[in-house]
């Protein structure tokens, strides 16, 4: 009966301490995401900034104002990001749920000074590519992006040059281009071809809106 009693309260006492462990990793957990969360709201923030000051025409020394923002803020997040790795591995869907991991690769893909660090994420979302622990989509965004900070070529096509209107154009810089879409369906991309329209559809509202302030400044 004792030892009942001794084996009861030994098990109760590792139940305890495993709970209490549980507990504190997931508020760990919990404060992570939050904290991913809001510094990809001011990585958003600053974009839409730049974006509204472009379509409602501002001048030149706003917008250039703006762009160095941006530009500042994406790498101002470089060494915070750097730090969630080291203290907390590559934040997956099940560590810190889909939003937040989303909003990591989105931070990680606007770290275009520091491509170090992108191709040591590129390297950490493979190995959880396979479970889906990382979105598919964004691990071609960041294939393509670190490739094009390399000077070598795009592999699903999702970093564009543009024409004078800002316009997406067929990339030029591309491997294999006739199976392109095959490698984009692979992992959850549409076709390159409604990828490109579905841009320019959003850059001619843009640039319409930018055309109609200009027209109301002259009148």
């Amino acid at each position: 009966m004792k030892l009942l009693l001794k084996i009861g309260l030994s098990f109760s006492i590792f139940l305890y301490l495993n709970l209490v462990s549980f507990s504190q990793t997931t508020q760990q957990t919990q404060e992570l995401a939050t904290e991913i969360n809001r510094l990809a709201k001011i990585d958003q923030q600053v974009q839409v900034d730049t974006m509204q000051a472009i379509s409602s025409g501002a001048n030149k020394e706003k917008i250039d104002e703006l762009v160095k923002i941006q530009a500042d803020t994406f790498k101002n997040h470089i060494p915070i990001l750097k730090e969630i790795i080291k203290n907390h591995g590559y934040p997956t869907v099940s560590r810190v749920g889909k939003q937040a991991s989303f909003n990591f690769w989105l931070m990680v893909q606007h770290a275009d000074t520091d491509v170090k660090f992108q191709k040591l994420c590129l390297k950490l979302m493979k190995k959880h590519l396979k479970k889906k622990e990382v979105g598919g989509e964004n691990y071609a965004y960041l294939t393509d992006r670190v490739n094009k900070n390399l000077g070598k070529k795009q592999v699903y096509g999702t970093q564009f040059e543009h024409n004078e209107k800002g316009q997406a154009l067929f990339p030029k810089n591309l491997i294999d281009p006739k199976n392109v879409n095959k490698r984009r369906a692979e992992v959850g991309l549409n076709t390159i071809e409604e990828y490109i329209s579905e841009y320019n559809e959003f850059i001619n509202k843009i640039n319409e809106k930018v055309q109609k302030v200009e027209t109301q400044k002259q009148n």
